[in-house]
């Protein structure tokens, strides 16, 4: 259980300066924008996903903000620790079209997967989300979670 209660705060510490940090690079097109990109259907992925109710029940906030049972609000997701992947990997052709260079592109392209990079190949070819059994959590190969968590926050400090 240790080694579980581990990956969950690693993984909500690197979520958080992840989502910090796209929020400040994207708050100048989204909170304009009126087209609302997220679904409803993706908060769904949090509570049915055994690794991300674990991470909102420790980390974030249980209460949803609309009717629907989702945490969108008129600006935004207010779910700070949980989200699905796919959150942070949809990057809007407004943002993308804006940036100066290929480069800046390119890194907007791997800060958008850092978060899915993590969880990839957790037991077998499982992503960690993808897990459904909340006792499998348990088997989540430790050594190769830490190696991905490695990658992504050396990526993360480049970008």
């Amino acid at each position: 259980m240790a080694k579980l209660d581990h990956i969950l705060k690693a993984y909500a510490t690197f979520e958080s300066d992840v989502r910090v940090f796209s929020n400040q690079l994207w708050f100048q097109w989204c909170s304009n924008c009126r087209v609302v990109c997220c679904k409803a259907v993706y908060c769904r992925e949090t509570v049915e996903s055994p690794f991300l109710f674990l991470m909102l029940q420790k980390y974030s906030q249980r209460v949803f903000t609309s009717p629907q049972k989702t945490w969108l609000s008129e600006t935004g997701c207010k779910l700070l620790i949980g989200r699905p992947p796919v959150c942070y990997e949809f990057l809007c052709g407004k943002i993308l079209d804006a940036q100066q260079t290929e480069m800046h592109r390119y890194a907007m392209r791997v800060l958008s997967k850092l978060i899915s990079h993590i969880g990839k190949k957790a037991i077998g070819s499982k992503h960690l989300i993808e897990i459904m059994d909340p006792a499998d959590l348990k088997k989540v190969r430790y050594s190769r979670f830490e190696k991905r968590l490695s990658e992504a926050r050396n990526a993360f400090d480049v970008v």
